[in-house]
């Protein structure tokens, strides 16, 4: 596929209503912007000297500058620090736009206020970058669109954040004269003792994380410059999916030919120089209309639906006027690249939201050569795991393992650049992690910024379904969940290997010929392991997602533990519990199930250095606190998880009746039968609500939006692809002016390590100073064993702590 031009504003996953994002709900942009920080002190490297960070990524091979406006007292009128940042963006504004009929900042690019867009400009949730630089015919497409979309970020090139004065900048370089253990202990993230301060420099930062993060999400890109300019103190960022490396920072008084330099090199790199991925281009009219189609038809017989329902089951995968086509490269020994295949794509199922990590975009697809269609996940894996996601799962296909997707076609993304000749192959790989050893390299919260090289890779499967979470009843969840425990014991027994990431993500339900009952798959075998002899997994470390671990991996201390195959067994308890507490009819208080799922699922306890958890987990494995006191409308459910809990961890009076009974072969006995002389309810679906009134930015609860300064309300036009636009947050949220405590029920995509379940904190999350830190951790250190017999049988006090707490105490994680 030949080079192309960019693929702007594409379309991000809905939510469960099909009325807006996923995942942007405004009332929770507090609780996401305090997470971007947290994850952002692990990924940063910085400050690099800025000729550094000029030389290596803007090191454009045009020499001639005649179209350069000079740079000359250019940004003079940018205050050294003001009372607002709009009276440090308005000056700046200017200077960016000044021009002469030959000459421009940036030449062949074109900025704008794009804050002045806002119909809440003040509120997080509906915020936007104060500045943005846009191509001149993207410019021309936002004016013509509704004010309150967020479709600025889908066509930013790069974009400017403003803050009234230095203080505020989140990062503090060392002193010039500082040198040997003084420079060695430097902290790169600033530390103010003030907490108001602390807050406006946090709630800064977060929003430009927040915006660089919505940037890759509503584009397809590689990597993005961003620009943060406190007072007349600037610092240039390079965001990819491995982290963020910043400059120093330079006072754009003294010198303003680094600043108008830096513009005037950007203008000139190429499309894959400023960070756009050119192995995707726009489908060609007959290409969207295969794609429409063969969707639609695979919607309708999955589902069996038509009219009005069809149509919004079709909406999830299809976005009118944004199909792509997307190449998967299959890499052979010889030849990369020879045996591409072209698959068309549009509305993804799965958005990632954060910045560093496999960042997994999932799609509904259509080969664009045999119509068929497929599954085609596009995420950036780490490079050091021998075996690709591929490699896995075609061994597993060879040996005939049941119920596992069957592979299509998968490779690493190979390179596709207006510079590189044809017979180069270069593979699109972060950058960041090239920096983190530099003698510049500072360090944050008393640590090492450590992390790893991630390459793009992409991989189609044949097999096409719904998620777990679609149940439609009893029937359904058992059914499904046995078939992926039945994937389980033939990877086990075929290969030596567990997967270690079950969770309700990882279940998917396809509707079979000849089946009544959907049936389940076990899908991303990405984070599965080979065990040894003592059927321990040969690397150690936790994997998968934290909500389903089991307790052993989840104690105190257990971090480098190695998971075993009734580690994944648990986990798939947990997933049965889990979809029975919320998808199926039972009688319990919403302020009751709020706190079972949190205390079984979501609390994290971290110490300062690890994390841990389960506590709920193992409260409920010795007493049934919270499980045996709900009371389910369909008794099979009962029945099932009375019987498998006490397989697991038998309650004393049951001790005789179960001993000895978590085992595969037991449970697949108990299970087999149970599916054959068990009257399962198959349609008794019931959603259930979850409050997440708590983790609320009350600052952005909804009002009647005011119209944007020097802006006219316009009508919606097709670029308005998002879903997350005032109008449709009203009609979400009902009109009473109350938030809803509906929450979307979506299961975010793994991540290496042990990302929360749902990745977010509360809004009332103090600061990660060390002061704040060893305070709270004085406070909460007691941990009360109410059974010493060791890890399987003990657990922490659960008390109720500071709400939303970071550090050496409790954290509640909103659900999404």
């Amino acid at each position: 596929m030949p080079p192309s031009s960019c693929v702007y504003n594409v379309p991000m996953a809905l939510d469960p209503t099909a009325s807006r994002t996923d995942g942007l709900d405004p009332l929770l942009a507090m609780s996401r912007n305090i997470t971007h920080i947290k994850e952002a002190r692990s990924y940063t490297i910085g400050p690099m000297p800025v000729s550094t960070f000029m030389e290596t990524f803007l090191n454009t091979a045009c020499e001639d500058n005649r179209d350069m406006l000079s740079p000359r007292a250019a940004f003079s009128r940018v205050p050294q620090r003001a009372n607002s940042s709009a009276e440090v963006y308005d000056p700046l504004f200017a200077a960016l736009t000044k021009h002469t009929a030959h000459k421009a900042r940036c030449p062949g690019f074109v900025f704008d206020k794009s804050i002045e867009r806002s119909v809440r400009p003040s509120r997080l949730g509906h915020a936007k970058p104060h500045i943005c630089c846009f191509t001149p015919e993207s410019l021309a497409r936002i004016q013509n669109a509704e004010p309150t979309s967020r479709i600025e970020l889908g066509f930013a090139e790069l974009f400017i954040q403003t803050i009234r004065d230095p203080m505020f900048d989140f990062f503090v370089d060392p002193a010039p004269s500082a040198t040997g253990s003084v420079l060695r202990r430097h902290n790169f993230a600033r530390d103010l003792e003030d907490e108001n301060q602390y807050k406006e420099m946090e709630r800064a930062f977060g929003l430009h994380i927040a915006f660089a993060s919505e940037v890759f999400a509503r584009q397809q890109r590689l990597f993005l410059f961003t620009v943060s300019v406190a007072g007349s103190t600037a610092r240039l960022y390079r965001w990819d999916r491995s982290g963020c490396v910043v400059t120093e920072a330079f006072d754009i008084h003294d010198h303003p030919e680094i600043f108008a330099d830096f513009f005037w090199r950007f203008s000139k790199l190429s499309n894959t120089g400023r960070g756009h991925d050119l192995t995707i281009r726009m489908a060609s009219p007959e290409e969207e209309s295969l794609f429409h189609n063969t969707v639609k038809e695979y919607v309708k017989a999955q589902l069996e639906v038509d009219g009005d329902e069809l149509d919004r089951a079709l909406s999830f995968h299809y976005q009118p006027g944004h199909v792509t086509t997307v190449r998967v490269d299959s890499q052979q020994p010889s030849e990369p690249g020879e045996h591409a295949q072209l698959f068309l794509v549009s509305r993804p199922v799965v958005t990632p939201l954060s910045l560093s990590g496999r960042c997994t975009r999932g799609y509904w697809c259509v080969n664009t050569a045999t119509g068929r269609i497929g599954f085609l996940k596009d995420t950036w894996r780490t490079i050091f795991r021998k075996d690709t996601e591929g490699d896995i799962l075609y061994h597993l296909n060879e040996l005939g393992v049941r119920n596992i997707p069957t592979l299509a076609i998968d490779g690493d993304v190979i390179g596709c650049t207006e510079e590189l000749e044809d017979a180069d192959v270069v593979f699109q790989d972060t950058q960041t992690d090239r920096f983190v050893d530099e003698p510049w390299a500072r360090r944050i919260d008393g640590r090492d910024v450590i992390v790893n090289r991630h390459r793009h890779y992409r991989l189609v499967t044949h097999t096409v379904g719904y998620p777990l979470k679609d149940i439609r009843g009893t029937e359904e969840l058992l059914h499904a969940t046995y078939d992926a425990f039945i994937a389980m014991q033939d990877a086990l027994a075929k290969d030596s290997r567990i997967h270690r990431d079950l969770s309700v993500g990882n279940i998917i339900l396809v509707k079979e010929p000849g089946r009544a009952v959907r049936q389940g798959y076990l899908i991303d075998w990405e984070s599965s392991d080979q065990v040894d002899s003592a059927g321990e997994a040969l690397h150690s470390g936790r994997a998968g997602t934290w909500a389903f671990m089991s307790i052993r991996m989840l104690y105190p201390g257990h971090q480098d533990h190695r998971h075993t195959f009734a580690d994944d067994m648990e986990a798939l308890l947990y997933v049965v519990m889990y979809c029975a507490l919320l998808y199926l009819p039972h009688r319990v208080l919403l302020s009751t199930l709020t706190e079972t799922v949190y205390k079984l699922f979501d609390e994290v306890q971290d110490d300062g250095t690890h994390l841990s958890g389960g506590g709920g987990k193992v409260i409920n494995q010795h007493t049934r606190m919270f499980t045996g006191r709900m009371v389910f409308a369909s008794p099979a459910i009962r029945e099932w998880l009375d019987t498998v809990m006490g397989y697991h961890g038998p309650l004393p009076q049951d001790h005789a009746k179960y001993s000895g009974k978590w085992t595969p072969e037991h449970l697949d006995a108990f299970w087999s039968d149970f599916l054959k002389t068990r009257t399962l309810e198959r349609d008794n679906r019931t959603v259930q609500e979850l409050s997440m009134a708590r983790y609320y930015d009350l600052s952005s609860l909804p009002t009647d939006p005011p119209t944007p300064r020097g802006r006219a309300r316009r009508r919606r036009s097709r670029d308005d692809t998002d879903g997350d636009l005032a109008n449709s947050f009203s009609k979400a949220e009902g009109t009473s002016g109350r938030p809803s405590a509906k929450r979307n029920r979506t299961d975010p995509a793994p991540t290496e390590g042990t990302r929360s379940h749902t990745g977010l904190l509360n809004p009332g999350e103090p600061r990660r100073s060390k002061r704040i830190r060893d305070q709270q951790t004085r406070a909460n250190a007691q941990i009360n064993v109410v059974d010493s017999g060791g890890p399987a049988s003990s657990t922490t006090s659960i008390v109720r702590k500071r709400p939303g707490s970071s550090r050496g105490q409790s954290r509640r994680h909103p659900r999404k």
